[in-house]
C-alpha cells in the first residue's frame, strides 16, 4: 500500500469551531466502521462539515480489509462492539495488511470505558479512543492530531531511509561522503526534535498547563545529566527526549486529566497508564533520540523502592535516564501551580524530595541535583510560557 506524506499543518489546528472547520489534511483517506447506520451518518456529517473529502463509511466490518487493500487508509475510526466481527477482530485482521512501521492510527469508538477494554484495544494497536456519544469538536481535533503525528512519523522514516541510502552510496568517496552524512544527520536531528515538539504539543493540547512544565523539566534533566558526567551530546539527547515524557496523556480522558482535585483510586489507575501508553507510542524506532524518549516515558514514574509504575522496577533496574527524569519531574511538579494546590517554594520542595530519597528518588542523583541548586533556581525563575 502506497504511503502518503502530508505537509505539516500551517497553523491550521485550533480549538472549538475554528478547528472543526479547518482540517489539517482534507484529502486524508479516513475509514469509519460501525454497524449502526445512524452512527455512520453522524460521523460522515462531522467529517464533511470539517472539510474532509476522502472518507468512507463501512457498516460491515468484514469489508474493512478489502477496502484498505484496494484504497489504503490514513486513519480508521472503528466501533468496538459489533456483531460478527468486533473492533478487536478488525484490528487483528489489519495486522497482516499494513506494512511494517506504517503507523496508520486506529481510533476506537465506544461507550465501554473499562480498563480491560482499553488495554486490550491498545495491545492490538489502537492509538486513541473516542467515547460515545461522540463530541464533534473533540472528534475533529483528535483526528487532526493523529494525522499530523502520522505525517511526522512518515517524514522521519523517510529521512532515515534517505540517510542510509546516502551512506551506502558514498562509501567509496569517504571524505566527501562524510560531509554529506554529517549534514543529513543534522537534518535528521532537527527533524526528530521537531517531531518531539509536535508530539509534546499533542499532550499540551489536552493540558494547557504542560507547556512550561515540559521546557523546565527538560532543562533540569540536561543540567543533572551533565552534572553526573554524561557527555554534552548525550545530555542534549536526554533533554530533547524528556519533552515527550507525558505524551501518553493524549489517551487519558479529560475528566481525569483535568480533574480539579484528588483522583479516585480507579481514576489514579487510569492516569498511571499514561507511562505505558507513552512508551508504546514512542517504541520501535532505531533512533537514539526516540529510544531514549521511550525509555523516559516508560520509567519516569518508577520508584527506587520498587513501588512505582508501570513495572515496579527497583534501584538500578530503572535506567539512569528515568531516574534523572523522575527528579526533574517531581521538582517541577512541586514548584508549579496545580488546579488542586499552589506551588511551594524551591527550598521546601528540595527538602520534601530529600525526605523521600532512597524510597522514591535516587539518593545519589538527588544529592547531585542539590549541589547545583543555584542553576536549578535560575531555570525555575525563567519567564513562564504556560
Amino acid at each position: 500500500m502506497a504511503q502518503r506524506i502530508y505537509p505539516l499543518l500551517g497553523g491550521a489546528q485550533g480549538a472549538g469551531a475554528e478547528a472543526s472547520t479547518t482540517p489539517g489534511f482534507s484529502d486524508a483517506r479516513i475509514l469509519v466502521v460501525d454497524d449502526q447506520p445512524a452512527n455512520l451518518k453522524f460521523a460522515a456529517s462531522v467529517l464533511r462539515q470539517a472539510g474532509y473529502t476522502n472518507f468512507e463509511t463501512i457498516g460491515d466490518p468484514r469489508e474493512v480489509v478489502p477496502s484498505v487493500q484496494s484504497g489504503g487508509a490514513d486513519l480508521i475510526l472503528c466501533d468496538l462492539h459489533m456483531p460478527g466481527l468486533d473492533g478487536y477482530g478488525v484490528m487483528k485482521a489489519l495486522e497482516d495488511v499494513f506494512p511494517e512501521n506504517s503507523y496508520v492510527p486506529i481510533v476506537i469508538l465506544t461507550a465501554d470505558t473499562t480498563i480491560e477494554a482499553r488495554q486490550r484495544a491498545l495491545a492490538l494497536g489502537a492509538k486513541d479512543f473516542l467515547t460515545k456519544p461522540l463530541d464533534p469538536t473533540e472528534m475533529v481535533l483528535r483526528i487532526a492530531n493523529l494525522l499530523e503525528t502520522r505525517s511526522l512519523h512518515l517524514r522521519l522514516r523517510a529521512h532515515s531511509d534517505r540517510l542510509e541510502d546516502v551512506v551506502v552510496q558514498r562509501t567509496a568517496a569517504l571524505s566527501a561522503a562524510l560531509e554529506r552524512v554529517e549534514s543529513m544527520q543534522e537534518d535528521l536531528r532537527l527533524s526528530q526534535e521537531e517531531t518531539v515538539k509536535r508530539l509534546s504539543m499533542a499532550a499540551e493540547l489536552r493540558d494547557p498547563t504542560s507547556g512550561a512544565h515540559i521546557d523546565r523539566m527538560s532543562q533540569y534533566c540536561m543540567l543533572l545529566a551533565e552534572t553526573i558526567g554524561i557527555t554534552f551530546e548525550r545530555a542534549e539527547t536526554i533533554r530533547v527526549a524528556s519533552q515527550m515524557h507525558d505524551v501518553g496523556k493524549i489517551a487519558i480522558p479529560d475528566s481525569i486529566l483535568l480533574k480539579p482535585g484528588p483522583l479516585e483510586h480507579s481514576e489514579r489507575i487510569e492516569m498511571q497508564r499514561h507511562a505505558e501508553i507513552g512508551q508504546r507510542i514512542l517504541a520501535g524506532s532505531r533512533s537514539e533520540l526516540m529510544v531514549t524518549a521511550a525509555t523516559i516515558a516508560g520509567t519516569h514514574h518508577e520508584r527506587v523502592d520498587g513501588r512505582g509504575y508501570p513495572r515496579g522496577l527497583k534501584g538500578q533496574e530503572i535506567p539512569v535516564e528515568g531516574r534523572i527524569a523522575a527528579i526533574a519531574d517531581v521538582f517541577d511538579a512541586l514548584t508549579s501551580d496545580r488546579v488542586y494546590r499552589p506551588a511551594i517554594p524551591a527550598n521546601d520542595a528540595l527538602q520534601l524530595m530529600t525526605s523521600g530519597a532512597g524510597r522514591h528518588l535516587d539518593a545519589e542523583l538527588l544529592e547531585e541535583f542539590l549541589g547545583v541548586q543555584p542553576a536549578v533556581i535560575e531555570i525555575l525563575r525563567e519567564p513562564k510560557s504556560d
